[in-house]
């Protein structure tokens, strides 16, 4: 492998791993909130990627209002899953387990709603970005393997600043610390969850918007890709956002270098090779939170 090739690589490792974060951190944010694991994250993506894409076709926006329109599609949904299923099992006192069963029923939904309304064939994004390379330290670069680098960044950064510094992200934290202390406080569990699923579905409908312009949308994209960034969560530890962020960026490189030294062909199946890997020596991931300590 060339220097050339080295750089390339890993630039393309740290953008699919940005996109994988933004997904794990949905995750996390979830399992911290509610303790369920939301397996239907990787269709909140793919129909921020699809809203994204139809609202180029529709009016032919710029970048960053199809960035936009896949943020609050993804966000939309998410929201209404939540209000409408998952809130409606709760005040009926079902187990977590079967919540979380419910989220893979939600996920076959989408996935079939989707390819109702946009078919099932891959449907290709439109150039978002400049497609030639980039002269950077002597180093041909894809500028948009940088841009998504670096849009992932900020919306992360503003993630971690939303929940320093606004009071409603302080009292999202409270609800997910202690939900019975934060009802004490005047604090409304229900609405701050309904939050999260909002800003988590956001989230992952960004992903979806750079991942679709890196690749194509499709009705399962979410499918694989959902998988991936659990197997980032968990990489970073379950549950805890620093650890999503580190866990998305290392397992997209693992994946990417893995596709350049051994095959294409086989680097689904080493993000599973990981996935049990972690499982079996270090359950808890990099980072480990306290219950559901924020």
């Amino acid at each position: 492998m060339t220097i050339d090739q080295l750089v390339q690589t890993t630039l393309g490792g740290l953008a699919i791993g940005c996109i994988y974060s933004l997904i794990a951190l949905g995750i996390s944010m979830i399992i911290r909130a509610t303790d369920i694991l939301h397996f239907a994250q990787g269709e909140m993506l793919m129909i921020g990627s699809m809203a994204g894409l139809s609202s180029f076709w529709l009016q032919g926006m710029p970048f960053w209002l199809v960035l936009l329109a896949g943020v609050l599609g993804g966000g939309l949904v998410s929201m209404l899953v939540e209000v409408v299923v998952y809130r409606t099992l709760r005040l009926r006192r079902v187990s977590a387990i079967n919540i979380m069963i419910a989220t893979l029923g939600v996920s076959i939904v989408l996935q079939n709603v989707a390819r109702l309304v946009w078919g099932s064939e891959p449907l290709r994004y439109p150039t978002l970005f400049a497609s030639g390379g980039v002269k950077f330290a002597g180093f041909t670069v894809s500028p948009q393997l940088i841009w998504i680098v670096l849009l992932s960044g900020l919306i992360m950064g503003v993630l971690i600043l939303f929940f320093r510094f606004t009071r409603l992200g302080i009292a999202m934290q409270a609800a997910a610390q202690d939900p019975d202390v934060a009802q004490l406080m005047g604090i409304s569990v229900d609405r701050t969850t309904t939050y999260t699923f909002a800003i988590s579905g956001m989230m992952a409908g960004a992903a979806g918007v750079l991942l679709g312009s890196l690749f194509f949308a499709s009705f399962n994209m979410g499918f694989l890709t959902g998988i991936k960034a659990f197997v980032a969560a968990t990489l970073g530890g379950l549950g805890s956002i620093a650890g999503a962020m580190i866990g998305g960026l290392i397992f997209g490189l693992i994946e990417t270098f893995s596709g350049t030294l051994i095959s294409t062909a086989y680097k689904d199946a080493v993000g599973m090779v990981v996935l049990i890997a972690i499982l079996l020596f270090m359950p808890t991931g990099l980072l480990t939170r306290g219950g559901r300590e924020v």
